[in-house]
């Protein structure tokens, strides 16, 4: 029995570990998600800025 204990608390801390650093992955790639959307947002903004002004002038 104390071998399935071990084993079996092996495998919790196991578990523990990959389920926080798959969070943080997680939480890393929306971070960089968000700021390539923002980044997008500002490039499409800024050309619509320049082609308003050029059909303005």
């Amino acid at each position: 029995m104390k071998v399935i204990d071990d084993n079996l608390g092996s495998i919790e801390k196991e578990y523990s570990a990959t389920k926080a650093k798959l969070k943080k992955d997680i939480k890393e790639l929306k971070a960089e998600y968000e700021r390539k959307l923002e980044q997008l947002a500002k490039d499409k903004e800024e050309k619509w800025a320049r082609d308003r002004k050029t059909f303005t002038d």
